[in-house]
């Protein structure tokens, strides 16, 4: 699957165009509709690879991208948000143990010792929220960007049995394996100044579309098997 994900886009019918777009987006990410876009473009990999199309989509409808990038876009700042209030918590109660310790006596040292350890106590929590985001994420984008639904992102139950799988676990470890591998690139170029920067953003165009492709394939064999009871047309209900 490694392999694979490296050669997707490259064996794409426009592959430079792809990748030049790409990193241009990257480029004016921080404008945020750039990098709605990208995330829009990273959806449509995992749709597709899902579906089992190994052709890479390419930049277009750019109106509908958009709209899929800012769903991603949602589902992402969601899952980041938890660890960040738990953290700002424990930067409260450490600001708050710092001036308890600060009083005069046994009590103010008490506080402090207690509002410390519950501020670390707090990180740690954070610490952990954070990780379980980084690793619940990948698989919120790929049930949005197979139904279209935002709400299908946040179906803890649905999505606690495909994370639990071994398949998922594989797949997130080898999609983490083509980013570090990214990263590492990006790092050997920015020792160029300024063009080597500028470089790397293509590279991690490359890898996080190399990446999304590993969540799509690991998405096919993960999905939830939707279960629709249809109801019976009231010319077919039994006369009682």
């Amino acid at each position: 699957m490694l392999s694979e994900s490296l050669n997707y886009l490259r064996d794409g019918d426009d592959a430079i165009v792809t990748v030049a777009i790409g990193g241009v987006l990257l480029l004016a990410s921080p404008l945020l509709i750039p990098s709605f876009l990208v995330l829009g473009y990273l959806t449509r990999v995992i749709r597709r690879t899902a579906d089992g199309d190994t052709e890479p989509p390419v930049f277009e409808a750019w109106g509908d991208l958009l709209v899929e990038g800012v769903k991603a876009f949602a589902v992402t700042l969601v899952y980041s948000l938890l660890p960040l209030a738990v953290l700002a918590a424990a930067a409260v109660f450490g600001v708050g143990a710092a001036v308890l310790g600060s009083g005069d006596g046994a009590g103010g040292l008490l506080g402090g010792l207690i509002g410390g350890l519950l501020a670390l106590v707090l990180a740690l929590v954070a610490l952990v929220v954070s990780l379980a985001g980084i690793y619940v994420t990948p698989a919120a984008l790929a049930a949005v960007a197979d139904s279209g639904r935002v709400g299908d992102g946040f179906a803890v139950g649905t999505l606690w049995g495909v994370v639990t799988k071994r398949a998922y676990a594989v797949g997130w470890l080898t999609a983490l394996a083509v980013v570090l591998a990214g990263s590492l690139a990006i790092g050997v170029l920015s020792v160029v100044p300024v063009l080597g920067t500028i470089a790397g953003l293509f590279v991690q165009f490359y890898a996080i579309v190399a990446a999304a492709a590993v969540i799509g394939w690991t998405w096919t064999d993960v999905r939830p098997i939707a279960t629709e009871t249809a109801e019976v047309e009231p010319a077919e209900r039994p006369v009682v």
